[in-house]
């Protein structure tokens, strides 16, 4: 089996899953796409309220899809480009077989109706 750093074992690949699953986060996932934000910057530009904009910055963290840093009293939020390169490699990797696997189902069809 290939070995994911960030996607150690299941439970850690359902964090990250679930973290995508929601439509704010993925929405902070693109901003932060452009630099860093703080919290406060991430609330305002969702229109959400700080405390939301925190559970869901908690979130990505725990799924380590993002780290945070701490300037003066702002908490700021950065991408964990690691962990989507190992997100993309584990993608790329499903891909990959599924590919496979339709071209055979497609040569097989083609042999069982004479095609």
């Amino acid at each position: 089996m290939l070995y994911f750093p960030y996607m150690e074992n299941e439970d850690h690949l359902d964090a990250v899953f679930m973290a995508l699953a929601d439509q704010r986060r993925r929405a902070m996932l693109a901003e932060l796409a452009a630099g860093p934000r703080s919290i406060g910057d991430l609330a305002n530009l969702g229109g959400w309220r700080m405390s939301a904009a925190s559970k869901n910055v908690a979130v990505l963290e725990a799924a380590g899809l993002v780290l945070k840093s701490r300037q003066g009293r702002e908490v700021y939020c950065h991408m964990n480009f690691d962990a989507w390169r190992a997100v993309a490699s584990y993608i790329a990797l499903h891909a990959k077989f599924w590919a496979g696997r339709l071209d055979e189902l497609e040569a097989y069809i083609k042999e069982a109706g004479g095609e």
